[in-house]
């Protein structure tokens, strides 16, 4: 099973990877993830922050080790919250992928508990930022954003906005012309999206992206890896990434936790080709590598 989780490392690529400098502790820094995932033998990473662009560190990561680093952009309020132009600036320095709020959304904040090592970040009274007016419609500035990540070919993701807002989001990207639309980890608590949900966004042309960290300590309430693979299973590997979401100092470095879910997933009866799908094929073309 290792042999063969070794051989499914190469080429792949993690689309989701925390990495230090940040507010939180990390187990590894730019370089380092990029050198791991190099000597893996991997073809790419994207790292995220919450709190900052990381498109510029991507760049000098990538210098520095000969490997392919991109960079994100998450719309908490540490960059202004719904920032168009906080997201020109990310995407003219390369940025891949746009997240929706993740740990200044509504949901998180409400149950911020789920991830205590998270919460900690979040000063006390910090509102939540919605994407969505109290009618539902998505907020001009959200628009605004949807248009650039369209005109850009880029990545959108879901990040922890409710489902309602997901919904609204997701409509207005695809009525914007993104090709591209990520539904961030919807199997972790505080989002629970069920089964039908997941495929309904599916029909849209969405892309679910399933992140090993909901299987560790990191949050309080672990999925069972056997979960996941069941709901691959149901939405078909043709819909679906495999990343870590990893980085966390509590976990193992990014390479080995992606390792560990390719492992999790063949011990729950996914195959290799599936694999491959959701860990090269599908995460290639988001990146557009």
């Amino acid at each position: 099973m290792d042999d063969i989780a070794d051989e499914l490392l190469k080429g792949s690529i993690d689309i989701h990877i925390h990495t230090a400098p940040d507010i939180h502790p990390r187990s590894v820094d730019d370089v380092e993830a990029a050198y791991q995932a190099k000597r893996a033998g991997m073809e790419a990473i994207l790292i995220k922050s919450h709190h900052t662009s990381t498109s510029d560190r991507a760049h000098v990561a990538s210098k520095v080790t000969g490997f392919k680093v991109y960079g994100a952009i998450a719309l908490n309020h540490a960059v202004g919250g719904l920032n168009p132009h906080a997201v020109i600036a990310a995407i003219e320095m390369g940025a891949k992928e746009v997240w929706m709020p993740t740990i200044n959304s509504i949901p998180f904040i409400s149950r911020s508990h789920s991830v205590p090592a998270l919460a900690k970040a979040i000063p006390k009274g910090t509102p939540g930022i919605r994407v969505t007016d109290e009618s539902g419609r998505v907020l001009p500035e959200i628009v605004q954003v949807i248009e650039l990540i369209a005109k850009n070919n880029i990545a959108l993701g879901t990040g922890h906005i409710s489902k309602e807002e997901a919904k609204a989001v997701v409509e207005e990207a695809v009525r914007a012309g993104v090709r591209k639309i990520l539904l961030t980890h919807p199997t972790i608590d505080f989002l629970a999206y069920t089964n039908d949900e997941m495929k309904d966004l599916v029909r849209k042309g969405v892309i679910v992206e399933h992140d090993y960290v909901i299987c560790t300590r990191q949050v309080r309430d672990p999925v069972p890896p056997k979960h996941l693979a069941e709901v691959i299973r149901h939405l078909e590997p043709e819909n679906c990434i495999m990343a870590t979401d990893g980085g966390q100092e509590v976990n193992p470095p990014p390479v080995v936790m992606f390792k560990q879910f390719i492992s999790e997933m063949l011990r729950n009866g996914i195959k290799q080709d599936e694999i491959r799908i959701m860990t090269s094929d599908n995460p290639s073309r988001i990146l557009g590598t």
